[in-house]
């Protein structure tokens, strides 16, 4: 099985409950870092690509805070099938590969992205870059959320005790997509995104949220 079949097949196993589970594990949280992005880092975006769009979170909260309609792309089909007409309210969401996006070079002033980078990294995170810089255009605005793996060793310390905890209520529900997830953010290290998000955009920036718990990473315009 490729790395993107992969993917695809272990989000259409838990779309029925993913947004309650975000919810659980993150108490709450993942909704204000989710506002953290719109928030503070689209300014004067008029055209916006919500990359792994999912259930809509992110999309929702950038048509409420922006007044812009994005676009939003995403792997799993029955994710986007299943919260379609909430989706469409805000959005105009496409089924399509993170690596071989089905848009026009230049077609978008700012991606937005939550909680995808752990599968852009299985899938292929330099393709990912490669094509996010391609459809962007000259203002070259990205914006990626997601959890990863503290620099804090005290936080690291309750990481490892809180993901036990959460491939055990998670494996109550689907054991072998949980124990992924919880292990793909212990696997990612914010000095790596960095590094390759530096690879191939300028004025990389890295923002920790909630103690370590969470990051943003920003940058502005293409090196191509």
């Amino acid at each position: 099985m490729t790395p993107e079949k992969e993917i695809k097949s272990m989000f259409e196993n838990v779309a029925k409950l993913y947004d309650f589970f975000n919810d659980l594990f993150s108490f709450m949280l993942v909704r204000l870092w989710r506002r953290s992005v719109t928030k503070h880092f689209l300014n004067q975006s008029r055209s916006v690509l919500d990359l792994g769009i999912g259930t809509g979170y992110l999309s929702s909260n950038v048509n409420q805070d922006r007044g812009v309609f994005p676009v939003g792309l995403d792997l799993t089909r029955s994710m986007v099938l299943k919260n379609i007409k909430k989706l469409q309210r805000f959005s105009d969401p496409v089924i399509g590969t993170a690596t071989n996006m089905p848009f026009r070079d230049g077609a978008f002033d700012t991606i937005v992205s939550s909680f995808t980078l752990r599968s852009f990294k299985k899938v292929g995170i330099d393709e990912v870059f490669d094509e996010c810089a391609r459809v962007l255009n000259e203002k070259g605005n990205l914006v990626m959320l997601d959890t990863a793996k503290p620099t804090n060793g005290l936080a690291l310390s309750f990481f490892y005790v809180y993901f036990k905890i959460v491939n055990f209520v998670g494996g109550l529900y689907n054991n072998p997509a949980y124990r992924w997830l919880t292990n793909s953010i212990i696997n990612l290290d914010p000095e790596f995104v960095r590094k390759k998000m530096f690879e191939h955009f300028n004025n990389v920036k890295v923002y920790k949220l909630t103690g370590e718990i969470a990051y943003i990473w920003h940058s502005r315009i293409s090196k191509f």
